[in-house]
């Protein structure tokens, strides 16, 4: 059977790399030195959150992957995205 679209997949993978890449920027403007006192609170609230939402989306692709993984006997099994463990 075909897959109906990728189209969540890549949505939730698009929206991950826009979340790193806000808070790359966000890093960026902070480390700078050149905003306020003001405008460093906000700008460290939203890198705050930023990284918050990253985290939920990269778990949510781990437990994913989690599922994906079978063992030998058909089971539900999960593995080590790393490959480090035998």
């Amino acid at each position: 059977m075909a897959r109906t679209s990728d189209k969540p997949e890549k949505e939730a993978e698009a929206s991950y790399d826009a979340l790193v890449a806000r808070l790359e920027k966000v890093v960026e403007a902070l480390e700078a030195g050149d905003l306020s006192l003001e405008q460093s609170v906000e700008r460290f609230a939203e890198g705050v959150k930023l990284a918050r939402d990253a985290g939920v989306r990269l778990d949510e692709a781990e437990r994913r992957v989690e599922q994906l993984v079978k063992d030998a006997a058909g089971g539900e099994a999960t593995a080590p995205l790393d490959g480090d463990d035998p």
